[in-house]
Order: structure tokens, then sequence, then C-alpha cells
């Protein structure tokens, strides 16, 4: 029952509340922000960008082939799945990370 005092009101309802009081709200679960968020994992394992929490840019291969392996992964488990533009958006974000990944000196 939404309203109950025993926590039971749904994550919705709970998102609302949240952004009335000012609180950010979650962005929608879509397969564009899920593949957004493990590339910009990995362009922080490549030393890309800065840790938005420390500010500073650190290199770790291991965790960024992680990533990597992790979005081909996907690409796998959806083929078939995707619309056009979804297949398109994971190839080229492979294809750019594959690309930084032989870069590294």
């Amino acid at each position: 029952m939404a309203g109950d005092d025993n926590g039971t009101e749904d994550a919705d309802a709970r998102m609302v509340a949240e952004g009335d009081t000012g609180a950010m709200q979650a962005p929608p679960a879509t397969f564009e922000f899920l593949i957004h968020t493990l590339f910009t994992q990995a362009l922080m394992a490549l030393g890309r960008i800065p840790n938005p929490i420390t500010r500073q840019s650190h290199r770790n291969p291991a965790t960024a082939k992680h990533f990597i392996d992790t979005l081909a992964m996907l690409e796998q488990k959806t083929a078939g799945n995707l619309t056009t533009e979804e297949r398109h958006q994971l190839e080229e974000i492979q294809h750019q990370l594959r690309m930084m990944f032989l870069d590294q000196p």
C-alpha cells in the first residue's frame, strides 16, 4: 500500500517524492544509459577522464578490459533484441574503447 509507514511504497513513488524535495532523481533505466555508464567507467579506467569523486585520473588496464569485455558480452546476450540505433551505439562505443585500449602507452 502506498503511504504505509512500513516502507512498502513503490520505487516510482519514492523517486517522485525525492524529486519534490529537490533531491536528484535517477535517470530512466534505458539500454543507452547502461552502455554509456559502462563506457564512462572504461574511460576512467583508461585514464581518459578523471574520477568525479577524486578528480584524479588513474589508469587501470585490467579494469578497462573488464568493462570492454562486459560490453562485448552485452552485445552477444542482446543480439537480435536491439533497435538499429542501440546496436549502432553499442558497436561504436566498443570500437572507440578498443582503439583507446590499443593506444595505451
